[in-house]
C-alpha cells in the first residue's frame, strides 16, 4: 500500500524549530520538513508572527556500517523533468491523498517510460474548499513534486520499500482566488480530461447564483468584460460551477469538450456527472438568461461531452 509523506499540523512550538524529522528507522529512511521562516502580521495589531513554509525531502539516513545502502529498499530512478516542456493535459479536482497515492503517481510512471509522449498530459489541480489552501501551499514550496513511500510485505520488519518522487503535477489553483483564471484554464483546449475525487457529498452541492454568472457569461462571451461584473457569489464558485463554465467557454469558442471522468467511489458516477451539466444548463434555459442558443449547448451536452463511469475501491491510509 501506498502511504504519503507529507505535511503535519504543527504546533505553537513547531514555530521555534528549523527542522523537525519523522524517521522510519526500520528501513533507514527519514522525510526531513524545513521551517523557513515567514513573517506575518496578526490580525488587529502590528505585532509579527511567524508562518509556516514547508519544504519536504526524502533523504537516507547511513547505516550502523556507514553506507547508504540498506535491504529491503529502493530509490526510483528519478523522472528527467523539465518543466518548459510539460504542459497540462488533464485538470483534477479535490487534490487529496488519493489522487497522489494513485492517478499522479501511474502519470509519473508514464512519464518516466516515454516523458516525449507523456510530457502533454500532466495535472494541474484545482481547489474549491479553504482547506485546499494548505494542499496548494505545500506542493508549491516543493515545486510541485513530493515523495511516496510504497511499502509491501506480511510483517513490518521484513517490508520491502521503495521511495519515489513523483512530479506529474505542473500547478494548483484555487477557484475562489480567481475563478476566471481556473475556468479559463480548464477550457484551454490542450485539456483533455477533468477528473474528479470530491466524495459523493461533492456531487450534491446545489449551484449558486455566482455559479450562474459564470456560465451565463462564459456562453455569451463576456466573461472578461468589466461592463458585465459578475455576481458576487461568483468569488466562492462550486465544483461543477466551475466545470460548466469552463465547458460553456468552449461551447462558445467553438472547440471540442474535454471528458469529464469522477473516479470517486459513486455508482454510476458519469452519469451522476452528466446529469448536473446537462441540469445546469437546463435551468438557465428556464431562467431564458442567456442570448446565444442554450438549446445547443444542452445538446452539445448530452452528445459531444464523454462521462465515463469509473469503479475506484483503494484508499490512501491518512
Amino acid at each position: 500500500w501506498l502511504r504519503h509523506i507529507e505535511r503535519r499540523a504543527a504546533t505553537q512550538r513547531s514555530f521555534q524549530q528549523r527542522t523537525t524529522s519523522m524517521s522510519l528507522a526500520t528501513h533507514g529512511l527519514r522525510a526531513a520538513v524545513g521551517f523557513p521562516p515567514r513573517v506575518m502580521r496578526r490580525a488587529g495589531g502590528n505585532t509579527p508572527r511567524r508562518a509556516l513554509a514547508v519544504r519536504a525531502e526524502i533523504t537516507r539516513i547511513p547505516a550502523p556500517d556507514g553506507s547508504l545502502e540498506r535491504q529491503g529498499v529502493t530509490f526510483k530512478t528519478p523522472v528527467p523533468f523539465d518543466a518548459a516542456a510539460a504542459k497540462t493535459g488533464i485538470m483534477h479536482v479535490g487534490v487529496g491523498g488519493f489522487h497522489r497515492a494513485h492517478q499522479l503517481c501511474y502519470l509519473n510512471g508514464l512519464l518516466a517510460q516515454n516523458w516525449d509522449t507523456a510530457k502533454r498530459w500532466c495535472y494541474t489541480g484545482v481547489g474549491v474548499m479553504p482547506a485546499d489552501v494548505k494542499m496548494r501551499d505545500y506542493l508549491k514550496d516543493n515545486g510541485f513534486a513530493y515523495p511516496i513511500v510504497s511499502r509491501a510485505g506480511a510483517e513490518v520488519d521484513s517490508f520491502d520499500v521503495e521511495v519515489e518522487e513523483v512530479v506529474a503535477m505542473r500547478d494548483m489553483l484555487l477557484a475562489f482566488e480567481d475563478p476566471v483564471r481556473c475556468v479559463k484554464a480548464m477550457a484551454d483546449e490542450d485539456v483533455k480530461i477533468v477528473s474528479l475525487t470530491i466524495t459523493e457529498f461533492g456531487y450534491r452541492v446545489p449551484l449558486t447564483k455566482g455559479d450562474f454568472s459564470l456560465i451565463e457569461q462564459a456562453l455569451n462571451g463576456v466573461l472578461d468584460d468589466p461592463e458585465e461584473p459578475l455576481h458576487a457569489e461568483a468569488a466562492t464558485p462550486t465544483t461543477f460551477g466551475v466545470i460548466c463554465a469552463a465547458a460553456a467557454l468552449r461551447f462558445s469558442n467553438g472547440t471540442r469538450p474535454f471528458t469529464l471522468m469522477s473516479c470517486d467511489n459513486l455508482p454510476h458516477n458519469g452519469e451522476v456527472c452528466k446529469r448536473r451539466m446537462t441540469g445546469a444548463a437546463e435551468e438557465l434555459v428556464c431562467a431564458g438568461l442567456c442570448a446565444t442558443s442554450l438549446d445547443e449547448f444542452v445538446v452539445w451536452l448530452q452528445r459531444e461531452v464523454r462521462y465515463p463511469s469509473t469503479m475506484v475501491d483503494r484508499i490512501t491510509p491518512a
